[in-house]
């Protein structure tokens, strides 16, 4: 029987959960974002060309002379577009975008990308069922969000709007993660506990994505990330799906450049 749920804190320091507690089952991807220059190697197999990253999403790619293209242009992206593409839910473009952005900024604007774009690597784990690399990229993210210290505006929302996804998804694992057909194991936070967080259903779709329309303001749409296991025969829950609502106006607080 799972213990009654705990919320998640992410304090103003950002103590995580250990880190070694998502460490464990659910592969993620190679190397992920940590340093400010992208160190990339091509290797020419046959006709596949493999193309590494120090990046939390490494692309392979079967069209050479494509990507050599988006290399020459990686650099030339602007702010309003990658927040087009994060609003889209082309995660993986988004987050091309934002470090692009990220490597040649300056503080504060830096700390400002680089949660962005950990928040996109983080929505393209988890619905791609990498559920465990979603909680530490969203926590990660979070963080570096919270430490702008916005009061208002779209990145004051954004920032609230990832943190309920963290905590859904959080709690989400929370319930079901002690728990198989034969025994169930109570959620006490030790360290043996959260090493099972992420690994529920690892590499199943567990969360969906949902529009919702709503009748009585004008027949507005919301999407929200749905989850609904296949073992479970309770009520779905949901928690709204998070997009920016930034322009270059907004970032000029933080750059002062209004050619981003």
């Amino acid at each position: 029987m799972a213990a009654s749920p705990t919320h998640i804190q992410l304090p103003s320091s950002c103590t995580l959960l250990p880190s070694s507690s998502f460490i464990s089952s659910l592969p993620l991807p190679p190397l992920s974002i940590t340093t400010a220059s992208a160190i990339l190697t091509s290797t020419r197999l046959s006709s596949l060309r493999v193309r590494f990253s120090r990046r939390s999403i490494v692309r392979y790619n079967d069209n050479f002379e494509e990507d050599e293209e988006e290399d020459e242009n990686e650099e030339d992206w602007s702010f309003e577009e990658a927040v087009s593409l994060f609003n889209k839910r082309d995660y993986y473009k988004s987050h091309d975008a934002l470090e692009a952005l990220w490597i040649r900024a300056e503080e504060p604007a830096r700390t400002l990308f680089h949660g962005i774009l950990q928040c996109a690597v983080g929505f393209h784990h988890l619905f791609n069922n990498n559920h465990k690399g979603a909680m530490m990229e969203l926590g990660e993210g979070v963080c570096k969000l919270r430490k702008m210290n916005f009061e208002d505006g779209p990145f004051q929302e954004f920032e609230r709007d990832v943190s309920a996804v963290l905590e859904f998804v959080y709690q989400t694992q929370l319930e079901l993660a002690g728990c198989s057909e034969d025994m169930c194991l109570t959620m006490d936070q030790s360290d043996r506990s959260y090493q099972l967080l992420g690994g529920y259903a690892a590499g199943e779709s567990i969360y969906t994505l949902e529009t919702v329309v709503d009748f009585n303001n004008g027949m507005s749409e919301t999407c929200v990330i749905l989850f609904s296991p296949s073992s479970s025969s309770s009520e779905p829950t949901r928690v709204k799906l998070p997009t920016l609502e930034a322009t270059n106006k907004h970032l000029l607080a933080f750059t002062g450049d209004e050619s981003l």
